[in-house]
Order: structure tokens, then sequence, then C-alpha cells
């Protein structure tokens, strides 16, 4: 069965910048920009590795003028002087069209073939992996802008309300009802809340920088979010993550890469085959129509083959190898799922903590605001002190502050849970929600 994580509705802004928007702009994020492109060199690189199982077709003209006329001598019998008789022109030329194709390379070609094709497929992967930590880290910011949104709402209210009290004290005061370390008390707490303001607007204005930079768009403020996400049974969020997790099927790539390596390794046992084929003729001038002495047409085809019958045991050790590191990531890919069903526990330790704290700052915000209101009566009366009525001012706004942060938290905890299970995952669940709202 599923449960649902519900907190409250932050404010909404007039023309801020909502969470999918904010989610839809880190396609403009230079690191991610940067990602794609190693993705298209990867998909080239597969398709210049497709090349080698295509014949290879080359030509070429050879022009040359030799210093002499080239000669061949017959030694007759002994008793008869040997005879010089020219056998070609100082001006030779020679034109070939050739054609080569690899009938067989042991699977070397075919393995080196799937290599650069599951390296894109990695690189794909990659680029959706870092899409996912990129969420992560933007959905983090984005509820931290929209908890300080809160915060600052809080320290206001209470420095409105600090404001009337100094007035009502600066009235008993001019009529000799107040001492003037009661009034200076509560002159002192209006100037920090208002301290507390400017922390709390910069901090927030260095987490809408850190959004811009992530993003490289520039966000100037946050929107609705509703805190309400629907979450699976633990089990079920390790099944989706395990099957969807970007840099673990990425890292399952790496293994079947490192079979390809293996496939490569044992293609040296194997014979190469190479049919060969060309279109040659040659002269003594670039119309290679032949020199007088020998035949023009010079073309021909044929089959050659080569087989390494021992290199000093190189090829066993490549083998051997390959095999090694095949194995190395075959063991590294069941470390990460095994690290990944650790993060998808503590993720769901964490979010249940955070719905007992958060439910116990609720019941502090209704207490503190209960005790403010008695504590302003009793003032009004000079049945407290200053003191006492800042400070339960004080406690108020620390106290809904305290819920603010916590509903940001538990809002990232939730979509960063989603994350976990993937980016699909993520897209599915979580921003048709937000962007309903």
């Amino acid at each position: 069965m599923k449960r649902l994580l519900t907190t409250l509705i932050l404010p909404t802004f007039l023309l801020a910048q909502s969470y999918p928007e904010v989610i839809s702009d880190l396609d403009h994020s230079l690191a991610l920009q940067s990602a794609r492109q190693l993705e298209t060199a990867a998909w080239e690189s597969y398709r210049a590795a497709e090349g080698k199982n295509l014949p290879s077709l080359d030509a070429n003209l050879n022009a040359l003028k030799f210093q002499e006329t080239p000669t061949v001598t017959f030694r007759l019998p002994p008793a008869m002087t040997p005879m010089t008789a020219p056998m070609g022109t100082k001006n030779h030329a020679e034109g070939s069209l050739t054609l080569t194709y690899p009938l067989f390379s042991g699977f070397a070609i075919s393995a080196s073939i799937e290599k650069a094709k599951l390296a894109h497929e990695k690189a794909s992967l990659q680029v959706a992996d870092l899409k996912r930590n990129l969420y992560l880290s933007t959905t983090m910011l984005y509820s931290s802008v929209i908890a300080f949104d809160q915060i600052i709402a809080a320290q206001e209210e209470a420095k409105k309300a600090i404001t009337e009290s100094h007035t009502k004290a600066k009235g008993l005061y001019d009529n000799g009802l107040l001492a003037p370390a009661e009034l200076y008390a509560i002159e002192a707490k209006k100037f920090e809340i208002e301290a507390q303001i400017t922390e709390s607007q910069n901090k927030k204005q260095q987490t809408l920088n850190q959004l811009s930079y992530l993003t490289n768009t520039a966000v100037t403020s946050a929107g609705i979010v509703v805190h309400v996400l629907p979450i699976p049974e633990k089990n079920e969020m390790v099944r989706i993550a395990l099957s969807n997790r970007e840099d673990l099927r990425a890292l399952s790539k790496a293994m079947d890469m490192a079979q390809t390596d293996v496939t490569v390794a044992q293609s040296r046992y194997y014979p190469n085959l190479t049919l060969v084929g060309a279109l040659k003729r040659q002269g003594d001038s670039l119309e290679l129509n032949g020199d007088g002495y020998s035949n023009a047409d010079k073309s021909y085809a044929g089959v050659a083959a080569s087989w390494n019958l021992f290199n000093g045991l190189s090829d066993m050790h490549t083998t051997e190898a390959a095999q090694a590191a095949k194995l190395s990531v075959q063991m590294t890919v069941e470390d990460y799922k095994h690290r990944i069903e650790t993060e998808i526990d503590n993720a769901y330790l964490d979010i249940n903590a955070l719905q007992s704290q958060l439910q116990s700052a609720k019941m502090q915000v209704k207490a503190s605001g209960e005790y403010a209101k008695l504590t302003h009566g009793r003032f009004d009366n000079q049945l407290s002190s200053a003191d006492e009525l800042s400070r339960s001012i004080a406690d108020l706004a620390s106290a809904k502050a305290k819920q603010a942060s916590l509903e940001s938290e538990l809002f990232n905890q939730s979509a960063a849970l989603w994350l976990k299970g993937g980016l699909n995952a993520f897209q599915e669940k979580v921003i048709p929600i937000t962007a309903n709202h």
C-alpha cells in the first residue's frame, strides 16, 4: 500500500518561477551541455567503428622519373659476351583503385563495434544521471528558498508584533509606568529581529544565486510547492531503483564493455582473412597505356591470410587481464546495488524522523502562539516584563521558522527519494504533482 507524505502548502508569490519551470531550466546547464557533447562524441565514435566492418576503397597515383633507363642483362653461355637491353622507360606512372574487405578478424572488429555502441549508451546514461544529480541539488536549493520565504514571513510578523509592543511600552514609559531597562529590552529585541530578517534575506539570495548558476538561467523567486508526494513501500522503491537508476545501468554497460575487451583479446587466437582486389594500370605517362615493355593492365584479386602462432604468451596474459577487469566491474556493480539499497533504507528513516519532528514543530508553534497571546495580555496589564514579552515573540517566530525548515526538508527528502529511484520515476511521479499545483 502507498503512504502519503502530507504537509502544508507553501505560500505563492506573484510571477514566481515554479518548481517544474526551474527543473526544466536545467536543460540550459553548462555542465549538462558539456556532457551532451561527450555523448555526441561517443555516437560519432560508434559510427566510425562501424566503418571498420565495411570495405575500404583507396585510390593511388604515382609518377616517377628514373635517373637511368631501366635495363636487364642477359648472361648467355660463358663463351659469349653479356648483353644489356632496356626493360622500361625513364618515365614511369602507376595508378590503382584498391578494394580491401576484412572477411574474418577473429571477432575483433565486431567486438570493437559493440564496445563503441555500448560506450555511446553509457554516455547517454551518464548524461541522464548527471541530470538526476542536478535535480537533487536543485530540489534542495528550491525547497530552501521556499523555507526562507516562510522564515522571513514569520520574522516580519514578529517584527510587526514587537513594533506594536514597543509603541505601547513607549507610552507606558512616557507616563512613568515603565522602567527604562524594560523599554530598552524591547528596542534591543526589535533590532535583533531586523538583523535576523536581513540575514535570512541574504541567505535566500545566496540560494537563488546557486540556483541561477545550476540552471544557467536567472532565478529570482520560488513559487508554490505542494508537499504531497506518493511514496511506495520500501521494497517497491528498491525494485524501481535497481531497474531504472541511470548510474547503475551505466555501470552495467561498463561490464558489457569489459566483455567486449575479452572478445577482442581472444580474437588473437584466430587467423585474419582479408579480400583484396585492385584495378591497376601503368605506363610511361599519366595516360597509363603501357610503356612498350610490359602490359599496361596490372589488375589483380586475391585473399590474404595471417595467423600469429606464438608471441611469447602475450595473448594469453592479455585475455586473462581482460577477464579479471570484467570480474572487477561485475563486483563493482553488485556493490553499487547494495549501496543503492542502503541509500533508500536511510532515506525512509530520514523521512519518518522528519514527519515526527514536523508534528512536534506544529505543536510548538501552537503552544508558542498561545503563550505569546497570553504574554501580550499580561504585559498590557503590567503583569509581565518587557523581557518576557520579547522572548515570547521571538520564540513564536523561531517555532514558525523551524516548522518551515522541516516542511522544506520533508519535501526535499521525499522528492530525493524518487530521484534515488531514477530520473524516469521522478519525472512520472513528482513533476506532474508539482505542476498541477
